[in-house]
């Protein structure tokens, strides 16, 4: 079908300009999707095969963050004044800091240099361990704990202890521990109160943190690295020792080890 439109001595074809026209918008349309997909192919390629600023990272100094870390944490006084959850949290947010600067010094924040896949691969590194760690058969039985009953008994173990009354039986109880070793062996409520005020208080809820600290530690690390080596670099911070001073606690005297 033919549509002229005449203007003077002018014959225009409207069904050729308008294919014209339409030829045209398809082909800077099909441009500008090029243009975005070149553009987000980029940013893509460049998340994923980023570099990490510092390549020559020692272990060594890894270990050593981790391991103050641990020392901070064992402080007693700065687990009563900040809470041992609060406390537990602020030094791993800090070490996980701690550990990307070394990675990232030039940064201005160095722990947001991981890709969304990355942060989530280090997640889940993390909970799985912890999960693994607490299939033990001795800490097995933490999972059925709630955290607010965990930090009610901290408290009122905390507020014992300091008491005159629990500084004396303290006192006592390092005169009268020989005499009455042969009795308690044999006396089931004592063995129930050892497993659930030692162990649980004193020595479970401290090591589950100290190795927590450890797992983020290396976990950290291991994403991290896998930035300069192209691959996942691991390092032993000493959680399986950790496990096992659980176990030897267990059969041991249950003495808190601050």
């Amino acid at each position: 079908m033919l549509i002229a439109l005449t203007i003077g001595g002018l014959t225009i074809d409207l069904s050729i300009l308008i294919s014209f026209l339409i030829g045209t918008s398809f082909g800077f349309i099909l441009l500008f999707l090029l243009y975005i997909y070149a553009v987000v192919l980029g940013i893509n390629k460049n998340s994923k095969f980023r570099k990490a600023d510092e390549t020559d990272i020692d272990e060594e100094e890894i270990k050593w963050l981790i391991q103050d870390a641990q020392e901070q944490f064992k402080n007693k006084e700065l687990r009563l004044q900040e809470g041992i959850y609060d406390h537990l949290f602020h030094i791993l947010r800090e070490l996980s800091v701690d550990i990307s600067k070394k990675f990232f010094p030039y940064s201005k924040y160095p722990y947001l240099e991981l890709t969304i896949d990355e942060s989530l691969k280090l997640s889940h590194y993390i909970t799985d361990r912890l999960d693994e760690l607490l299939k033990g058969r001795i800490l097995a039985m933490t999972r059925g704990f709630t955290f607010t009953k965990i930090k009610e008994m901290t408290e009122i173990k905390s507020k014992v202890d300091n008491s005159a009354v629990g500084k004396a039986a303290k006192q006592y109880s390092t005169f009268s521990k020989a005499a009455f070793a042969t009795l308690n062996a044999v006396n089931p409520v004592y063995w129930f109160r050892k497993f659930t005020k030692d162990v649980v208080i004193n020595i479970v809820v401290i090591r589950i943190g100290l190795a927590l600290i450890a797992i983020t530690g290396e976990e950290t690390y291991k994403i991290y690295s896998k930035k300069v080596f192209d691959v996942e670099k691991t390092i032993d911070t000493g959680v399986e020792d950790l496990y096992e001073q659980i176990k030897e606690d267990v059969k041991g005297d249950g003495e808190e080890n601050e």
